[in-house]
């Protein structure tokens, strides 16, 4: 008997491999979705697939401005990922750095290696249909994490703005 896979619906790219591409079509404007990736309190509302969202979310959203999302906190540790804006046009297109990073309380730092995210907000009626491309993510364990995280963000996303049944083209 197999373990049963977990429903990926948002994720549109073959399991593990590279580039991630996950799609949605969310129930709001592409200047509400949009607003739901760059401002730090509804990041807080959304991001992260389980029940609390980040600890702490700091966002300088200009290009070459950096964000860090604090996921898990500690005495030991902190994990988080952060970045650097590469592209910023409201509300159609978003562009940044991702890193996935570890810092130790005895001032130790593990860092994987940087991978980028493009995200495109296209309007379709009252709706707006989100593309996210996650590439250069050089392990597929990695890539299997990353892929169901960002599925798992989405269905919190579609909670926060709201989403539609059938994205057009399925």
């Amino acid at each position: 008997m197999t373990a049963q896979q977990p429903v990926r619906e948002f994720l549109k790219s073959e399991p593990g491999r590279d580039p991630i591409i996950i799609e949605g079509l969310f129930r709001a404007a592409p200047e509400r979705v949009f607003k739901a990736f760059t401002d730090p309190s509804d990041v807080s509302s959304w991001f992260i697939p389980t029940d609390s969202g980040p600890e702490e979310v700091e966002i300088d959203l200009k290009v070459g401005g950096r964000w860090c999302f604090v996921i898990d906190r500690s005495d030991e540790r902190q994990i988080h990922f952060e970045g650097e804006y590469l592209v910023i046009d409201p509300p159609s297109r978003l562009e940044f750095s991702w890193r996935h990073v570890k810092e130790f309380a005895n001032g130790t730092r593990e860092t994987t290696d940087t991978s980028k995210v493009a995200i495109t907000f296209t309007a379709s009626g009252k709706a707006t249909e989100v593309r996210l491309c996650h590439e250069a993510i050089k392990s597929e364990d990695a890539r299997h994490g990353v892929g169901g995280g960002w599925n798992g963000c989405f269905e919190r996303l579609r909670d926060f703005v709201g989403e539609l049944e059938h994205v057009p083209g399925e």
